[in-house]
């Protein structure tokens, strides 16, 4: 079974976990936990995605829903439209970075946030026998929605930090990656608006992804070719559900993703000083901007709902995670690639510097992943993972996070596969992947 659970929804492998018998039951919870009202219905590319909607469709309908099909489009889009039109829900057909061959369902609130992990847990408990079906003559209706990528757009526009004359005036060149997903459909428009030349790949929104989706440096050799060979200012990268952002400077180079979140927020908190919000896992390039504007990093358990959950608490004015996830609730709450491109342009523009001497200004940081089967008691394993490293600074709601004198180290269960990952970041290289060695020994000792 390559199903997976999560406060992000539900993906697996198309055929054998995304099946007419797991969406109906999927549906059923998800039509009983929100209000009565509309749903609005949409998803990425993906050539499953259209009889996947299909048999959404009609199962919502004859629960009674009325659907608002808005088609295509990146997951950022569908959660500002859902609260934007007044959706009692949403739905976002998408298995994000994975392969072809996987789907799944992010659901969304009327507030137009990923629902929360109460549903989740409470869906995994249970299962539903006796649907609430409705006669012939209370069949829900369909109506289509052409509005949701203009209506995200003005609200980009709107936020005073991104100034389309400024972009206009720098005659910026971009290169653009939209994979195969849903980001053009979106992404091109704001290009044009901004005023900005492109030149693009991967905009057919046909589902046939023009390589591994996952926007991370190895997959990024064709962006970096094209900002070389259309002499780009800079190139982005979406995954196919455009809520992550990668970036090649213009010299061809990928930045790393860590960078995507850091970069926006340097333009934000320069107008606009606020504390940050993130996960664990990100790179402490993001203490460094907000101490650079006198902010304070805020950090939360791995999942975007957990950061927007407290960005909303903190009333800050952006967080996200390191993945490429950019969020600005003055857009919307959520992961928006649309708001994160406005804002770096704005940056170049406003700074009239290069990518490459922006990241220059940072410090050196070198992050180091890796990851050990595990299905097991994580409390024995922490306390000596504790017991060893002695730190002075440390947070234990999700696994266990300490700062080290170069960064930080991060051990924590997967919440998607049976086992333990580990972030170590340093600003030595050689120095992060030996705290990785030393994290892997004192685990291996409590497994066996």
């Amino acid at each position: 079974m390559s199903l997976h659970l999560s406060i992000s929804g539900a993906r697996g492998i198309v055929g054998e976990d995304i099946n007419p018998c797991f969406l109906n039951d999927l549906l059923l919870a998800f039509h009983r936990f929100i209000p009565s009202g509309d749903v609005l219905l949409g998803g990425d590319t993906r050539s499953s995605g259209e009889p996947i909607s299909h048999i959404i469709e009609g199962i919502l309908r004859m629960l009674g829903r009325n659907i608002i099909f808005a088609g295509k489009l990146p997951t950022p889009t569908i959660c500002l439209a859902t609260k934007h039109f007044n959706c009692a829900g949403g739905i976002v057909v998408t298995a994000s970075h994975n392969p072809a061959r996987w789907n799944g369902i992010k659901l969304v609130g009327s507030d137009g946030l990923f629902l929360p992990h109460k549903f989740w847990q409470d869906f995994s408990d249970n299962k539903f026998d006796e649907p609430d079906f409705v006669p012939y003559d209370k069949i829900g209706g369909k109506q289509l929605n052409y509005d949701c990528a203009r209506t995200h757009i003005e609200k980009v526009m709107s936020l005073p930090f991104v100034d389309p004359l400024a972009i206009r005036s720098a005659n910026l060149r971009i290169a653009y990656d939209g994979v195969g997903g849903a980001g053009p459909a979106v992404m091109i428009q704001l290009f044009q608006i901004l005023g900005v030349e492109y030149s693009a790949i991967g905009i057919g929104m046909d589902g046939n992804f023009i390589h591994s989706p996952e926007p991370i440096p190895e997959n990024l050799d064709m962006l970096s070719d094209l900002v070389v060979h259309y002499g780009a200012d800079i190139g982005f990268a979406n995954d196919p559900d455009a809520d992550r952002l990668a970036i090649v400077d213009e010299n061809g180079k990928p930045i790393g993703e860590e960078f995507t979140l850091a970069l926006a927020a340097y333009r934000m908190l320069s107008y606009e000083p606020s504390d940050v919000v993130v996960n664990l896992s990100t790179s402490t390039l993001i203490d460094f901007i907000a101490e650079k504007f006198g902010g304070k990093v805020h950090r939360t358990s791995v999942g975007e709902y957990w950061v927007t959950k407290k960005i909303l608490e903190l009333g800050a004015a952006i967080g996200g995670e390191g993945n490429g996830g950019v969020i600005v609730p003055d857009v919307h709450p959520a992961r928006d690639s649309i708001t994160a491109v406005s804002l770096i342009c704005s940056l170049l523009a406003e700074s009239g510097k290069k990518v490459s001497q922006i990241v220059a200004e940072f410090p050196k940081k070198y992050m180091v992943k890796d990851k050990i089967p595990f299905s097991g008691n994580f409390s024995k394993i922490s306390d000596a993972i504790l017991n060893d490293f002695s730190p002075d600074e440390k947070i234990l709601t999700d696994g266990i996070w300490f700062r080290t004198d170069g960064g930080f180290v991060h051990i924590r269960p997967s919440n998607t596969e049976p086992v333990l990952r580990i972030i170590v970041e340093d600003s030595d290289e050689k120095i992060a992947r030996n705290l990785v060695d030393r994290a892997k020994s004192i685990i291996d000792k409590h497994i066996r």
